[in-house]
């Protein structure tokens, strides 16, 4: 159970792509509100609410993921907001968040080809990702704060999914012929990160830093690449991206290894005479075998929106610290996941089926589809979406007033963005603004949960009308969870909707030719560097004929998908 007159917050960052911008710009207002309210309480100012809020967990995944990671260094360091166009040209570079999602992600670097320097190169995936570690050394390129932030918990952990192709095996044993049992592997991984002020923890299934060792000057300098590491597995899109691979040591000498120590929500019985608590949190042992100790496990890994595109399940773990689940009435409510999501609804059920069964090449082509939709479904969420008396969960996602496409960065399956800056300008912009709509509508409970009945004597109705509001239909009245004070309270700047011109494409055009030319140049030396220099030298011949009719077609793709959303005329 949280402390009275403190509501605990879990943050959840959805998949992106290229709209980890919106994701970035709704971190930074968040940030930039809670540094208002708590400057006030810390100058004594009894006319701001008086309950605490603790920002304890940050689980992401694919963009969202490598946005948790970066909000670790935002919160342990003091960035300045980007709060109008003005503050873009001018403070850029004292925000990470904006500078590495708005000003260095860009289709110029990952159309380029330092991934390929040599023709013996091999591709490892369509775009050049060499340009991310660059920004990710960027973005953790912070100056400590001398002491925490009073809304950080003490422990303030960052989860970031990632898709583990090698996978980590777990054992059922079973009775019958099989004296091995039944195997299984899991791909749905993720890397768990704690922050503290000790740097020290007893757990054994994460890996624990102080504050102080984000900075270039800190003591775990390799602890901080391995939270880069997570962050750019965590986004390393399949086949778009290249893979990353991490490095565990497992079965080390007096203590289990990390997926042996790792929690996972068991159901259970209650004892007798006991309450059923249904679920808590329990270690199951890997099946490692016979392994030697300090094994060196290693793992190819790729976008962890894969298999857990919205990890509001490990949010949750680190919640409820095994207590079943949180208060969910209006009343108990005492914690809640946030979830920033800029995709919200991608997944469209085809009214019109095809009853023609499919041929091999489509039964592979929707496979992969169906496979990872499967994986990201939820029912534990599904039964629980409908019930409008739950305050244990909440949602950001773009909103833009009187438009079918709110969010620049959403064409091409979320790769728009990186088309050009102005795209990814418009969303950071968007993502502030609607961070603070949400604040002020939606982050809210009602006038008697517990959070403000503690505080009775203070929440006066000149109080309750001044920073709540009521229900348009049931006129139940609503206390914000963050009040907007000072600067957070002036509404926020509304970015115009960008555009994508002839010449844009034009430029773009060349680049990917460029590119293509080059992948296709790495492909053939790399698969048939043992055939003869005549075979060679006729697919060389075919794939340059078929240069400019992938380049037509992609740029095709490109502008009739920039024309649905608006974005080129």
């Amino acid at each position: 159970m949280s402390e009275k007159g403190v509501f605990e917050i879990g943050l959840v960052g959805a998949g992106a792509i290229s709209a980890g911008a919106y994701t970035g710009g709704v971190v930074d207002f968040l940030v930039q509100a809670l540094d208002a309210w708590y400057a006030r309480k810390a100058q004594g100012d009894v006319s701001v609410p008086p309950h605490e809020v603790k920002l304890s967990v940050f689980a992401g995944a694919s963009a969202g993921g490598m946005t948790a990671a970066m909000a670790a260094g935002f919160l342990g360091s003091d960035q300045l907001p980007i709060q109008s166009e003005s503050d873009a040209d001018s403070l850029a570079a004292r925000n990470k968040l904006f500078d590495c999602w708005v000003r260095r992600i860009d289709i110029q670097g990952l159309l380029g080809r330092r991934d390929l320097p040599t023709d013996a190169s091999r591709v490892v995936s369509l775009l050049d990702s060499s340009i991310l570690k660059d920004i990710a050394d960027v973005g953790f390129d912070v100056t400590p704060r001398a002491a925490r932030r009073p809304y950080v918990a003490d422990d303030f952990h960052v989860l970031l999914t990632v898709t583990n192709l090698r996978g980590v095996p777990y054992r059922i044993p079973l009775v019958g012929s099989a004296t091995q049992g039944h195997v299984m592997l899991m791909h749905a991984d993720h890397l768990h990160f704690c922050f503290n002020d000790s740097g020290t923890t007893s757990r054994e299934d994460l890996f624990c830093m102080g504050w102080q060792d984000l900075g270039p000057g800190g003591s775990r300098p390799m602890m901080v690449e391995l939270l880069k590491l997570g962050a750019l597995s965590s986004g390393a899109f399949p086949i778009g991206l290249a893979p990353r691979t991490i490095l565990h040591l497992l079965t080390e000498p007096g203590r289990r290894d990390l997926y042996s120590s790792r929690l996972w929500p068991v159901p259970e019985a209650p004892e007798e005479g006991e309450p059923c608590q249904c679920v808590s949190l329990k270690s199951i042992q890997a099946d490692w075998r016979s392994l030697p100790d300090f094994f060196p496990y290693r793992f190819h890994c790729v976008d962890g929106g894969v298999m857990n595109n919205e990890p509001l399940d490990l949010a949750r773990r680190i919640l409820t610290r095994g207590e079943g689940h949180n208060p969910r009435s209006g009343d108990a409510a005492d914690r809640a996941a946030v979830l920033i999501d800029p995709f919200p609804g991608p997944q469209v059920f085809e009214e019109d089926y095809d009853p023609t069964p499919p041929d091999l090449l489509k039964t592979f082509t929707t496979l992969f589809s169906a496979m990872k939709a499967q994986a990201r479904f939820k029912p534990d969420e599904l039964m629980l979406a409908s019930d409008e008396n739950i305050y244990s969960r909440f949602l950001i996602s773009p909103r833009r007033e009187n438009s079918p496409y709110p969010i620049a960065c959403g064409s091409l399956g979320g790769f728009g963005g990186f088309l050009k800056e102005a795209f990814r300008r418009h969303d950071y912009f968007l993502g502030r603004r609607n961070a603070q709509k949400f604040l002020r509508h939606h982050f809210c409970l009602p006038e008697n949960n517990v959070l403000f009945t503690h505080f009775g004597d203070w929440w006066t109705e000149e109080r309750k009308q001044q920073y709540g509001h009521r229900h348009p239909v049931t006129h139940e009245r609503f206390l914000p969870v963050i009040p907007l004070v000072d600067g957070a309270a002036r509404e926020c700047f509304e970015p115009a909707w960008p555009s994508y011109s002839a010449a844009d494409l034009q430029t773009l055009r060349g680049r990917i030719k460029g590119r293509t030319r080059a992948v296709l140049a790495a492909l053939i030396a790399q698969y048939l560097e043992n055939t003869s220099l005549v075979i060679r030298m006729a697919i060389k011949l075919f794939a340059k004929t078929k240069e400019d009719e992938i380049v037509q077609y992609i740029a095709e793709q490109i502008e009739e998908d920039l024309k649905r959303m608006g974005l080129m005329r």
